[in-house]
């Protein structure tokens, strides 16, 4: 299949026009703000509304382009996930949320909360409740790529007890690694296979923050899910079906070190109950003031069970970045991936039709982030992939693919 230029002209063509012409209003707009801070009387957080709630509207629009020279016949990009189109305009994610801080200012206790909604083709990554997509047309959904979803919904309670007690109840992103479904918390388009493969996404249930001091917080909490209580699910599904995450936080603002160790522990709701425990190791360092470095560690495995033998998937991941100016930032990825069972991957990576073997995936991601307004990020990288297990790319054809991808991130 060729690249369709025909179907992604025009939206391209005016995404094209929004990163060229961004620059002649940079001064319009304040150092912290998206364009609903421009929108005046129309701003809905100036409202008298919003200010009497302290209620804040935010969101995004991320879309993107990836050119792989391959041309798949399915017109996806094996293994690689979010970015996952083939020579394709996508429309990521249309994101709004609202929200409302729970107030730690006193001695008293505080509430708050968020509620978040996402259309686009990233919707289906969020396996949240709520996602409705598997009911709309096929036609309508591209091909089920398009849906909408509501990702996160969460009540945010503080107890004045001791430093503070923050205790998150609904359906939250996970603590686990260094990567998100949301758009603007990633240096790159494309994400991790530690991230699609071998982490949860979200989380349902109810997890409690504590900071011991000013260097160390813990988190703890009980969270639902299917088809493993720790991984994505909703309280829909199978509300005695419980399990753990978790984890600590240590900040040594001296040396600028960031370490994140945390963890899953949950059991299948199968007949044949299999446990499933992940542990995640992040470290960052500031090298100085324009080098950040972090590198994760990930190790998971599955207990065997009377009906399937047990699993297991390892990953480390490596990043470099250097800011150069206010304006411009470089960054590296490089990844090492095991899958040790072959039960982890599969391709596509957003509905599997050919399950993975036992194999490991090397890539290789550079690229930049371009601020030319505080509202505006575009993030340009060339992605090599290799799997020395099975042929993961290029509709099953290939054990090597190049993709040369751009997108933006467009702040409300």
């Amino acid at each position: 299949m060729g690249f369709q230029c025909g179907t992604i002209k025009l939206p391209w063509l005016l995404l094209s026009g929004l990163i060229l012409t961004s620059s002649t209003v940079r001064a319009d707009v304040g150092e912290n703000g998206g364009l609903l801070s421009r929108a005046g009387a129309w701003n809905p957080n100036q409202s008298d509304s919003f200010r009497d709630w302290d209620l804040h509207l935010g969101g995004w629009l991320n879309a993107g382009f990836s050119i792989n020279p391959d041309q798949p016949a399915d017109n996806f990009n094996g293994a690689v996930s979010f970015s996952d189109r083939a020579n394709e305009l996508q429309i990521n994610q249309l994101y709004l949320y609202l929200q409302r801080a729970a107030d730690t200012r006193s001695d008293s206790w505080g509430w708050g909360g968020r509620l978040d909604f996402i259309f686009g083709s990233d919707a289906f990554y969020t396996r949240s409740m709520g996602d409705i997509g598997d009911h709309w047309d096929s036609h309508l959904l591209h091909q089920r790529i398009y849906g909408i979803a509501f990702p996160q919904a969460y009540l945010d309670i503080f107890a004045p007890i001791g430093a503070g007690l923050h205790v998150k109840l609904g359906e939250f992103y996970t603590l686990v690694g260094n990567e998100s479904v949301i758009a603007p918390d990633n240096f790159f388009y494309s994400r991790s296979y530690a991230m699609q493969f071998g982490e949860p996404f979200s989380h349902t249930g109810l997890v409690a923050s504590y900071a011991l001091n000013h260097q160390i917080e813990l988190s703890a909490g009980a969270v639902t899910g299917s088809p493993f209580a720790g991984w994505d699910g909703s309280f829909e599904h199978h509300l005695e079906n419980w399990g753990f995450v978790g984890g600590l936080n240590f900040a040594f603002a001296q040396t600028g070190t960031k370490l994140a160790v945390t963890g899953t522990h949950g059991r299948s709701s199968s007949a044949s109950p299999q446990d499933v425990n992940l542990y995640s190791i992040v470290v960052k360092q500031n090298l100085s003031g324009h080098w950040q470095f972090t590198l994760q560690h990930d190790y998971g495995w599955m207990t065997a069970n009377t009906a399937q033998t047990g699993a297991e998937w390892y990953a480390v991941v490596a990043y470099l970045n250097l800011d150069l100016n206010p304006e411009w930032s470089l960054g590296l990825r490089l990844e090492w991936f095991r899958d040790d069972d072959g039960v982890r991957v599969g391709s596509p990576a957003r509905l599997p039709t050919h399950p993975g073997h036992a194999a490991n995936y090397y890539a290789a991601t550079w690229g930049a982030n371009w601020r030319p307004t505080p509202w505006l990020t575009v993030r340009p990288s060339v992605r090599y992939d290799a799997s020395d297990g099975w042929q993961a790319f290029n509709s099953n054809a290939s054990d090597r693919q190049l993709l040369i991808s751009s997108d933006i991130v467009l702040n409300f």
